[in-house]
């Protein structure tokens, strides 16, 4: 083919045999690599993952529902709102967050679970019994994802971050929910409270995230 044709042929758009394999080949190899990538996120979690952490965020749920904490705080003669979350938020919640990130060892395993126990509590019963606003269930959203966010964040080879991560997650969650209350609700935790109710949650959440630490090397051992 002459230099006249093939430029002919270039402007018209044409292309010969080989460049036409090329080009079949270039979208073949794009299309394998897009699907891929779809595949790959869609088994990022495997089913026994999954599986674990729906059981666990179930099992943190099913503690917030059911066990008698406004009468534990009330026994101790602690005020509200959320004392429970301050007092027993470290095994209610971030024990479970925490122990789904260890054990599974992905990252997003402690946020995903803390969304999921979030979506059980407020199916289960509406947060801290408030249906107004109906969106109200959004801020158990805001807090327990909160928490997973800064326990994966503090993880790490280190045990001193690991329940520092612990701690501040759940005065995070219990922060939020105060403010949720406050506002909606008109609620405020006393001032003279305050600063007792923040440290206990800080060392509710520190102890929590501690024991899964431990658990997860007692799991590695066996």
């Amino acid at each position: 083919m002459s230099a006249e044709e093939k430029k002919s042929r270039g402007a018209a758009g044409g292309l010969d045999e080989s460049e036409t394999r090329q080009f079949f080949i270039f979208v073949e190899v794009k299309e394998n690599r897009e699907k891929g990538k779809e595949m790959y996120l869609k088994s990022y979690f495997g089913v026994y993952e999954l599986s674990l952490m729906l059981l666990l965020a179930l099992a943190s749920a099913m503690l917030n529902t059911y066990l008698p904490i406004k009468a534990f705080t009330q026994w101790l003669g602690v005020p509200g709102p959320a004392a429970g979350m301050a007092f027993l938020g470290g095994f209610i919640f971030v024990f479970w967050v925490a122990l789904a990130h260890v054990i599974i060892k992905k990252r997003y395993a402690g946020i995903v679970t803390a969304l999921l126990i979030a979506s059980f509590c407020i199916i289960i019963t509406p947060w801290y019994g408030i249906v107004s606003p109906i969106w109200f269930g959004g801020y158990a959203i805001a807090a327990l994802v909160s928490m997973g966010i800064i326990v994966e964040l503090m993880a790490s080879s280190s045990k001193s971050r690991v329940v520092t991560g612990g701690g501040l997650g759940n005065v995070a969650c219990l922060v939020i929910t105060w403010i949720a209350i406050g506002v909606h609700a008109g609620v405020w935790v006393p001032s003279k409270w305050a600063p007792i109710l923040i440290l206990g949650a800080f060392i509710s959440g520190c102890v929590g995230s501690l024991m899964a630490y431990f658990l997860s090397l007692c799991v590695r051992s066996e």
